[in-house]
Formats: C-alpha cells, structure tokens, sequence
C-alpha cells in the first residue's frame, strides 16, 4: 500500500495569513510548527494577574517589589499650659512735693528744731501731707552725707494720719542729722576733712560740757551748710529726694 505524503503549504506573504486567526475558535497551538526561518519562535506564556486570582497564584514579578512606604503618625502637639493671668503692674503717678518744701522755698536752719519761730509756718501747714499724692514714706538725702532718711508718718505728731506731712518731713531731717557719729565713719575721713569737721563741731558746743560730751553728730559733717534750701528730685532715682543745702 503506497503511502501519499503530505507537504504543509505556506504563503509567500506571512502577513495576509492573519486570516486564518480570524475565527475565534481556532487555537494557536493546534497550528503546526513551521521549521522555515521566517516563522518567528513562540512568544512565552504570559500571566497576567487577576483581582480574583488569591495571593497564593500571584505571579512573581521580574522586578523587586518597593519596599512598603512607612507612615509617618505625628505626634499630637502638646498643649501649651495655661498660663495665670498676671495684670500690668499699675503706672506709678509723678509725685510732686508741697510748695513750702520745694527748693528753694524752705530756708530752715537745720540745727535747730522746726517749730513756728524758725520756720514761720503755721500749724495748718505744716499738718498738710507733704506730697501730691499723699504718700506713707518719703526717701530724703542730704547732699554731701553718706546716710539715708525715711521720712514716715509720726504717730506722736498726727495721730491716726497715714501720710507724710510737711512737718513729719522737718522733724525726721532735724532727728537725723542728730544722730551720734559712729568712729569708724569718723576715721574714715580724709585728713583735711576730719580737721574741718572737727572744728565744726568746736563752734557748735561752744563751751556746753552736755553738748560736747555727746560727741560728734552728723549736723557737724555738714560744715557750714546749715541751712536747707529745700528738696529736689533725685537725677539717679526718681523716688528719692535731695535736700539742697546751702
């Protein structure tokens, strides 16, 4: 029995041959493989995935996969605490002083006590507060003196008075160049200065046994600027008082 032999045929034109995939129930693999060179290799297999595919039939990619971005959770902003409302400190009102204490209005001789005959001032006066506004104490200095006054209101002078008065003014300069000179503020002179102090305080005693047995007081520091013209403001502070002496 003779055998027929069969030969695949091929057109000479690979293009028009697209024809024969034009039916949707061909198969590419029941094609047979052509051994020409014109007919390129098979293409691969190519999985494509699938939202339905579960992750066990996923297919690996050539590719690394990215590393899972990290999220970044910022912390909550704390809360600043509540700070306690602290209100501005109150303005302090420019203080002005009685006319008949302003320099250089006052003339009084400091080394005696202020009363009516050396000052000419009427009781009324000197009972009016010694400062606009009104205040409880008031820092005097006498210029040329190393020592402070706080002049505060005397309870023996005005009782129940919470101000400082013109006369509460007069007599606490009068008791503090009264004070006793300590030796150690003495010594601490120069020279010259010792000498000019000490004959201050020759003239003052005088012959008075009492007085000069009470020792050197700080009027005598003063030499002959006895007389206090009246206060003025302090340049290096402004709550202080300056008493200008002449």
């Amino acid at each position: 029995m003779s055998t027929k032999q069969r030969h695949a045929r091929f057109n000479e034109d690979p293009v028009t041959d697209v024809r024969s995939f034009s039916s949707p129930a061909s198969s590419v693999s029941s094609l047979a493989p052509s051994p020409g060179p014109s007919t390129p290799p098979p293409l691969p297999d190519v999985a494509f995935s699938s939202p339905t595919h579960s992750p066990s039939h996923a297919p690996i990619s050539p590719y690394p996969s990215p590393p899972h971005p990290r999220v970044y959770t910022p912390s909550p902003i704390p809360q600043p605490h509540a700070l306690p409302y602290i209100p501005p400190a109150p303005l302090t009102p420019r203080v002005y002083l009685h006319t008949v204490l302003a320099a250089p209005s006052l003339q009084y001789d400091m080394r005696y006590p202020p009363n009516q005959s050396n000052l000419r001032l009427s009781p009324a006066v000197l009972a009016e507060p010694a400062s606009s506004p009104p205040l409880p104490s008031l820092p005097i200095r006498v210029a040329g003196l190393p020592w402070h006054c706080i002049v505060r209101p005397d309870p023996k002078l005005s009782p129940g008075n919470a101000v400082v008065t013109v006369q509460d003014v007069l007599v606490s300069l009068y008791f503090h160049l009264r004070t006793a000179v300590k030796a150690d503020e003495y010594n601490a002179m120069g020279k010259a200065r010792k000498a000019e102090i000490f004959q201050v305080f020759e003239r003052r005693v005088g012959h008075d046994p009492a007085q000069r047995g009470k020792g050197l007081r700080r009027v005598d520091f003063l030499g002959g600027h006895i007389i206090a013209q009246g206060l003025v403001r302090a340049q290096s502070k402004d709550d202080v008082w300056d008493v200008v002496v002449r």
